[in-house]
C-alpha cells in the first residue's frame, strides 16, 4: 500500500517545523484543532493506543508499533498519537484584517517579537481567557505553531486568531485602524486607561519592548499582561 502524500510534510515538520504546516503531539491537541476546524490530513498511532477516532473527521490513520513512535517527536508529549495540522489560510492580510474584521471595541494582543515558544503560547493562553479577540506575533520572535508553543497555550491557539506577520506591517495596520496601544514593562503603575471608541491593544515584551514601540505607545505601564487584559475588559463591560 502506497504511503499517504501527509506524511511526507509530517517527517518534515519533526525536523524542523515550517509553515505552513504544524505537528499536533497528543490526543488533546489533536482533538482541540479538530474542534477549531484546522486542516488534519492524517494521524500516526501507536498500534496499543486507546483513542477511537471519530469517524465524522474523516482522518487518514497510519498505525505504527509503540517502539517506533516513542522515537518520534516528544513522546512524553504525544504519549503515542502525532498528527499533522495545516494553519487555516488567510483570508485577509492582517491591515484588512484589522481595519474590516474586528469590532470597533475589540481586544488585541500584540507581541512584536516573542523571545520564546512557551512563552508565546502562555500569551496566547492568557488573551483568550481574558477574552481578547486575537493575538498577533511579530514574524522575528518565537513562532506561536511551535509544539512547545501550542502545549503552553493548552488549546487556545485553535481557538483565538493568531496571526503572524512582520511587525512593521501590525504597527502600520494598527495605526490606520486609530487604535490605543497599552505598552507593558515601562515603570509607570498609574491606571490604565481604557480608549473610548477605539480598539485597545496590549503590547507585552517578554524582555521589555524596544525604544522604537515604546515611542508609539499611548500609555506605557509596569502592569503584568493579565492585569492589563483584566483592566480593559472591565472597562469596556461597564
Amino acid at each position: 500500500m502506497e504511503a499517504p502524500d501527509w506524511l511526507v510534510p509530517l517527517h518534515a515538520q519533526l525536523q524542523e517545523r515550517r509553515d505552513p504546516w504544524m505537528l499536533l503531539e497528543g490526543q488533546a491537541m489533536i482533538e482541540a484543532a479538530l474542534a477549531g476546524w484546522w486542516e488534519v490530513p492524517g494521524v500516526i498511532q501507536a498500534e496499543d493506543h486507546p483513542w477511537e477516532i471519530p469517524l465524522w473527521s474523516g482522518l487518514e490513520v497510519q498505525r505504527l508499533p509503540q517502539a517506533e513512535l516513542a522515537a518520534l517527536g516528544n513522546p512524553e508529549r504525544h504519549g503515542g498519537v502525532i498528527a499533522l495540522a495545516k494553519q487555516p489560510q488567510e483570508t485577509a492580510e492582517v491591515g484588512a484584517y484589522v481595519k474590516k474584521v474586528l469590532a470597533a471595541d475589540a481586544l488585541l494582543v500584540v507581541c512584536p517579537r516573542a523571545t520564546d515558544a512557551a512563552g508565546a503560547g502562555e500569551l496566547v493562553r492568557l488573551a483568550a481567557g481574558a477574552g481578547a479577540a486575537a493575538v498577533l506575533f511579530g514574524v522575528e520572535g518565537a513562532s506561536p505553531f511551535e509544539p512547545d508553543a501550542v502545549a503552553a497555550s493548552a488549546g487556545d491557539v485553535f481557538k483565538l486568531p493568531v496571526k503572524v506577520a512582520d511587525a512593521g506591517l501590525i504597527l502600520r495596520s494598527l495605526m490606520a485602524g486609530k487604535v490605543h496601544l497599552v505598552g507593558l514593562g515601562g515603570s509607570d503603575a498609574a491606571p490604565i486607561k481604557a480608549p473610548e471608541g477605539r480598539r485597545a491593544v496590549v503590547v507585552p515584551g517578554q524582555e521589555g519592548l524596544d525604544a522604537f514601540w515604546k515611542r508609539v505607545c499611548d500609555q506605557l505601564t509596569s502592569a503584568s499582561l493579565a492585569v492589563a487584559l483584566e483592566a480593559l475588559v472591565v472597562k469596556e463591560d461597564k
